[in-house]
């Protein structure tokens, strides 16, 4: 999933691309120890920190975007980057604590498989 929508990230906002940080990868960029699941800017030139959950997305997971926005913000000496969380299905907390959160967009998705002989 995390490599298809790296390839599709107008699948989540128009005009998405891959944020470019000289010669890293910003599929599982290095962050602090850790790593974002996917780097990307807008259409203004923002960063865009994209979190993937396979499952659910729990409030954890805000606590984990907010780590990454302040390191890009202090790696990438911006002030404002905005945070994706997608995932297959949000959590009640997770709904709650995102819409206390400036510059935080949450997404469920979706998969099908089509299967056929040949």
């Amino acid at each position: 999933m995390r490599d298809y929508l790296a390839q599709h990230l107008e699948l989540l906002e128009k005009e998405l691309k891959p944020w470019r940080v000289g010669e890293e990868d910003t599929v599982e960029f290095p962050v602090g120890g850790r790593r974002v699941d996917i780097l990307a800017k807008d259409k203004a030139g923002l960063p865009v920190v994209v979190e993937l959950k396979v499952s659910r997305g729990h409030e954890r997971t805000i606590g984990q975007a907010l780590y990454y926005r302040a390191k890009i913000k202090e790696m990438s000496k911006v002030e404002r980057v905005r945070i994706f969380i997608v995932a297959l299905e949000l959590s009640p907390e997770l709904r709650a604590a995102a819409k206390e959160l400036p510059d935080v967009l949450l997404f469920e998705y979706s998969l099908s498989m089509t299967v056929r002989s040949v």
